[in-house]
């Protein structure tokens, strides 16, 4: 498909959108905050379906009340759900979902066969096959 690997100053600078997708760790906490804003494209457009805490909000509400960026959409906040007063809240360039976004039918059966299929190995003594963190052995 062509897609490649750049740094994330470059992808910044150069997408139309940038679409969140990863774990929420210390090195991701604030991934995105002023600095990386002021990098991305004016009317850029950012979408977090990740964990709220990968956006420093502060921020974001800052590049989006400015109109440096063109709009937000949120599934996820920080904390969760947003307080009542969240500047984002009453921007009519943020859309904000209740973090559902996998709320699909087929996703949620999916979520329930993994659920089942990890119950079914752990009860016969087996690692979980959708296992998190596989390193931690089962008891005996």
């Amino acid at each position: 498909m062509g897609a490649r690997r750049v740094p994330l100053k470059r992808l910044l600078a150069e997408s139309d959108f940038v679409s969140l997708h990863v774990p929420l760790t210390a090195a991701t906490h604030h991934l995105l905050g002023a600095r990386e804003f002021a990098l991305m494209k004016p009317g850029a457009m950012v979408i977090n379906t990740a964990r709220g805490a990968v956006i420093d909000q502060q921020a974001l509400a800052a590049a989006l009340r400015s109109r440096h960026l063109g709009g937000a959409g949120l599934d996820v906040t920080d904390p969760e759900p947003p307080r009542s007063g969240d500047p984002l809240l009453k921007l009519a360039n943020v859309v904000v979902t209740p973090h559902i976004g996998s709320a699909s039918y087929a996703t949620r059966e999916k979520m329930a066969q993994m659920a089942v299929d990890n119950l079914l190995a752990v009860l016969d003594g087996r690692l979980p096959p959708f296992c998190a963190n596989p390193g931690v052995k089962l008891r005996e």
